[in-house]
């Protein structure tokens, strides 16, 4: 074999075994954005979908304390009024009021409380996880040689959302929080 088709054949093989291993690298980090693209637009629907319960079982807990509260008014109140129809003297009310004050179950109140707390927190991680991958994609298109994989086949930012509160971005924009009130009066 001529020394001139070798050569010819051997560059010709590094070029194929070159371009092989370059469309994989391209293909490698498009799948890889993809995933991770994919992966954050989930978790920003997964984030509707938890900030939605958060509310509903806040709402709907806090609604059964209410009911509560209106019933055991209903007992005293009904207590009350047949006491001090039955009775003439002063102090009948007083004393329908003692006998009739039920054991009240604050259990709800503790419940509502610990729902709070642990949504929110659950919320919270939810929303730290999306700013991870967030940040794992930014490296992704922004770091060289993948950044001119995703450029070139436009694959950009992600918009994510954060939900916070207007009392947060004021702190941050001020650089302040000031306010240590736990109770408003």
């Amino acid at each position: 074999m001529n020394k001139g088709i070798v050569i010819t054949l051997g560059v010709v093989g590094v070029m194929i075994v070159s371009a092989i291993m370059a469309i994989s690298y391209i293909v490698g980090v498009l799948n890889q954005e993809m995933a991770i693209r994919t992966t954050i637009e989930a978790k920003m629907r997964d984030n509707t979908s938890q900030y939605d319960n958060l509310w509903k079982k806040i709402s709907q807990t806090a609604q059964v304390t209410d009911a509560q509260k209106e019933a055991i008014k209903e007992i005293v109140v009904g207590y009350a009024n047949a006491r001090s129809q039955g009775r003439d003297g002063a102090g009948s009310f007083v004393n329908a009021l003692h006998e009739a004050i039920p054991n009240v179950d604050v259990s709800t109140f503790k419940n509502l409380q610990n729902i709070i707390t642990g949504s929110r927190d659950s919320f919270t991680m939810r929303q730290t996880e999306l700013l991870d991958l967030n940040r794992e994609h930014e490296k992704l298109i922004r770091t060289i040689p993948s950044s001119i994989i995703c450029s070139m086949f436009n694959r950009g930012p992600i918009n994510v959302t954060i939900v916070t509160s207007s009392k947060t971005e004021h702190s941050f924009a001020t650089g302040k929080d000031d306010d240590i009130n736990v109770f408003q009066k």
